[in-house]
C-alpha cells in the first residue's frame, strides 16, 4: 500500500515516509529494553499475538538484542520524549520503539498494528514522532438508564478505547445499574454489574493504559433511589416537582438532611473499593428541584448556591476520607460564579455541553483565571436520536477541544448518554469516540481526521468502505428538518412520543418527513453492500439496519400525525407502520441482548409497544 493511502488514526504529529522497507519475517524477536524489561513484557506480549493475528508472524520476546534470530522490534527508553509520547521508526533492519513512558511505548504499538492491519508484513518506511495534547483523553458511557453492558462489551469498548490512545473510562451510574451490598432489596431483581464485574473491568483497563474512574450521581438524578419508600424521606421534593410544563418524580437529595449524606457515605462504601483509580465523579448535576421543597427555607437564607456547594462540600469530605479526588459536573456552579474561587485546589469541574453552540471558551477561561482544575466534555450526539446527530457531534467536539486547549484543561471526556431508552445501537457512537478521541490526541492535526476510513480499514474491516460514512450520513438526517431541535431530534421526539402527544410537531412537515424517510432507505440499500470482517459484522449490519428502521417509522408517524385521519395518505402510513412494528421492537430486544444485560429493556420498550396498541386500535376503529 502507497504510504498515502495508509490511515493513521489518530493523525500523529509529526510523520515522514522514507523510501526504505522492512518486511516482518515469521520468526524473529521483540527485544525488551533492559531497564523496563517486566513491564514491557505485557505490551509486547500483547503486540506478538496481533502480529500473529494479522500477519501470520511469530515473533519470540527477549531481553536485549543478543542472539542469532532478527530483531524484528526493539523497545529503548528514550527520556527525551514526552510522557505518553513515542518515536516509531520502520527501516530496512526493522522496527524501533522509542518510547518516553511506559504508555507511550503501548501506544507506539497501536499504530503499529494501524499499520500492519493496512499493509500486511511488508511495511513501508517511516518516522513518527508523537505525544497527546490532553493529559486526560476520556470516554464515559450511561449505563444508567436503561442498558447495562456485558462486561464483554466494555472490554470491547475498551480496546477500541486503546486503539484510539484514549486513557480514562467512566461508566456513568444512577439508580441500580450496580449491585450494592448493603441494599440488595434495590436491585435483586435487575441485572447490575457487581463488584466482581467492575474489578475485572478495572484489571482490564490497567492493561491497556486506561484508567478505570468511578461514577455515582450523589445530588441529582436520584430518582430511581427516591421512589423506594425507605429512601423517600431523603427526597427534596417528595411530591414531585413542575418542569418545562410537566411533572416530574422527585430526584433530588434534600441537602439540610444529615440523613442524604450518611446515605451516601454507605453506597460510596459498597462501590469504591471495586475501583484501583484514586479519583471519583460524584455528578452532582441537574439539582432541578433545590430550594422548593425542603430547602426552600435554607435557599431563601443562604441562598440556594450556598447550599448547593456545602452540599458538595459534605461530599467532599466522604471522598477525603476515603483517599479520594473529587470530580463534579460543573453546571450548578456555574450559575454561583463568586463561590467557584472556594472550591478547594484539588477538585476537578467537568464542563458539559452538547451543542456546537456550547459556551466551552467563556466557561473555561472562567476555571483557568481562578486556577480551578477542568475537564471540556462534550458528547457523541447520539442520544435522543437513534442514529446520531452528525454534524453537531463533530461541532460539539471539535468546539471543546479547542477551548479546552486553549485555556489549559487537564481533561477531555467524551459522554455518551443514554436518555429516553437507549435507543440507540452501540455502532452509532463510534464516530463520536473516533472523533473525540483524535481531537484529544492531537488538535491540529486532526480537525478533518478521516473517521469513516478509519472506521471502514480499522473497526468494522469493511473493504467496500461502505459502512464508516454510512454511519455518517445516518447521522445527518436531521438536518432534514425543517427546524432542528437541541439535544435530540424531532423524528426521535415523535417516535419517543408515541400518539399521545404532538411533540416535535412543529418543526417539521409532511414533505421534510417524506424527505428523511427517502433519504434514510437510500442509506438502508447501501448497507447491504458492505462487506465488514470484524468478529461482531454480522450484529453491526442488523443494529444498523434496525436503527435505520426506526428512524423512518418516526417519520412516518409524523406524517401519520399532520394527515387527514380519514384520508388515504394516512391509511396507508398506518397499514405500512402497523405492519412493522413488531419486527422493530423484536429486532431491538435481540440486537440489545447481543451487547447487554437484561437491565430495563423492558422500560426501554414500553413507548413502542404502546404504540403498537395505539396502531392496532386504530385499525379496528377505521
Amino acid at each position: 500500500m502507497h504510504p498515502e493511502e495508509i490511515v493513521l488514526f489518530p493523525q500523529p504529529s509529526d510523520v515522514e515516509w522514507t523510501d526504505d522497507a522492512y518486511s516482518i519475517g515469521r520468526d524473529g524477536r521483540i527485544a525488551l529494553a533492559r531497564e523496563h524489561n517486566t513491564e514491557l513484557f505485557p505490551i509486547a506480549e500483547g503486540l506478538a499475538a496481533e502480529l500473529r493475528e494479522e500477519c501470520g508472524a511469530a515473533p519470540r520476546l527477549a531481553v536485549g538484542k543478543r542472539g542469532d534470530l532478527p530483531v524484528a522490534v526493539a523497545f529503548e527508553s528514550a527520556p527525551d520524549l514526552d510522557e505518553e509520547g513515542y518515536r516509531l521508526t520502520v527501516a530496512a533492519d526493522g522496527i524501533e520503539i522509542d518510547y518516553g513512558d511506559l504508555a507511550g511505548a503501548f501506544y507506539a504499538t497501536r499504530t503499529l498494528k494501524q499499520l500492519v492491519v493496512q499493509c500486511g508484513r511488508s511495511l513501508p518506511g517511516v518516522e513518527i514522532v508523537d505525544a497527546p495534547d490532553f493529559e486526560e483523553r476520556g470516554l464515559m458511557l450511561d449505563i444508567g438508564r436503561n442498558k447495562i453492558p456485558t462486561v464483554e462489551t466494555v472490554r470491547r469498548i475498551v480496546d477500541l478505547m486503546a486503539d484510539l490512545k484514549l486513557n480514562h473510562l467512566q461508566l456513568y451510574i444512577e439508580g441500580f445499574p450496580f449491585a450494592y451490598p448493603s441494599f440488595p432489596q434495590v436491585w435483586a431483581d435487575g441485572t447490575p454489574l457487581t463488584g466482581e464485574d467492575l474489578m475485572a473491568i478495572d484489571r482490564y483497563c490497567e492493561e491497556r493504559f486506561v484508567d478505570f474512574v468511578p461514577n455515582q450521581n450523589s445530588f441529582g438524578h436520584m430518582s430511581d433511589w427516591l421512589a423506594e419508600d425507605e429512601f423517600e424521606h431523603l427526597a427534596e421534593s417528595p411530591d414531585g416537582f413542575e418542569m418545562w410544563g410537566d411533572r416530574f418524580p422527585p430526584s433530588t437529595l434534600d441537602p439540610t438532611n444529615p440523613e442524604s449524606i450518611e446515605f451516601l457515605a454507605e453506597t460510596y462504601d459498597d462501590f469504591l473499593p471495586y475501583f484501583s483509580d484514586d479519583r471519583f465523579n460524584v455528578g452532582c448535576d441537574e439539582t432541578f428541584e433545590l430550594g422548593e421543597g425542603k430547602s426552600a427555607e435554607a435557599c431563601e437564607e443562604r441562598g440556594a448556591g450556598r447550599v448547593y456547594l456545602d452540599h458538595l462540600m459534605n461530599v467532599y469530605d466522604l471522598l477525603d476520607e476515603r483517599d479520594k479526588r473529587m470530580l463534579f459536573w460543573g453546571d450548578i456552579i456555574n450559575e454561583y460564579p463568586d463561590l467557584v474561587p472556594e472550591l478547594p485546589p484539588d477538585v476537578t469541574v467537568l464542563e458539559w455541553g452538547y451543542e456546537a453552540d456550547h459556551p466551552f471558551d467563556e466557561r473555561a477561561e472562567n476555571y483557568a483565571d481562578v486556577g480551578i482544575p477542568f475537564y471540556v466534555c462534550p458528547g457523541t450526539s447520539s442520544w435522543n436520536s437513534i442514529t446520531g446527530r452528525t454534524e453537531n457531534m463533530k461541532g460539539n467536539l471539535r468546539s471543546a477541544a479547542e477551548s479546552g486547549l486553549k485555556h489549559g484543561a487537564r481533561g477531555y471526556l467524551i459522554t455518551d448518554w443514554g436518555d429516553n431508552g437507549h435507543w440507540q445501537p452501540l455502532p452509532v457512537s463510534y464516530p463520536g469516540y473516533a472523533y473525540g478521541g483524535a481531537l484529544a490526541w492531537g488538535l491540529e492535526e486532526n480537525v478533518d481526521a478521516p473517521v469513516a476510513a478509519y472506521l471502514d480499514r480499522l473497526v468494522f474491516r469493511d473493504g467496500t468502505g461502505t459502512v464508516g460514512q454510512l454511519l455518517l450520513d445516518l447521522g445527518d438526517y436531521y438536518r432534514r428538518e425543517d427546524e432542528p431541535t437541541g439535544n435530540e431530534t424531532n423524528v426521535f421526539r415523535i417516535l419517543n412520543s408515541a400518539f399521545d402527544s404532538d411533540v416535535g410537531l412543529d418543526n417539521v412537515s409532511r414533505e421534510s418527513l417524506a424527505e428523511i424517510d427517502e433519504y434514510v432507505a437510500d442509506l438502508q440499500q447501501s448497507l447491504r453492500r458492505a462487506e465488514m470482517d470484524c468478529d461482531d459484522a454480522a450484529l453491526v449490519e442488523r443494529e444498523l439496519a434496525n436503527a435505520a428502521r426506526m428512524v423512518r417509522h418516526g417519520a412516518r408517524l409524523g406524517r401519520m400525525k399532520l394527515a387527514d385521519r380519514d384520508g388515504d395518505e394516512f391509511e396507508a402510513l398506518l397499514d405500512r407502520n402497523a405492519g412493522e412494528i413488531d419486527e422493530i421492537v423484536g429486532e431491538l430486544r435481540q440486537v440489545w441482548l447481543e451487547r447487554n444485560r437484561y437491565g430495563d429493556l423492558d422500560d426501554s420498550l414500553e413507548r413502542l409497544n404502546r404504540l403498537r396498541e395505539t396502531y392496532e386500535g386504530l385499525k379496528e376503529s377505521a
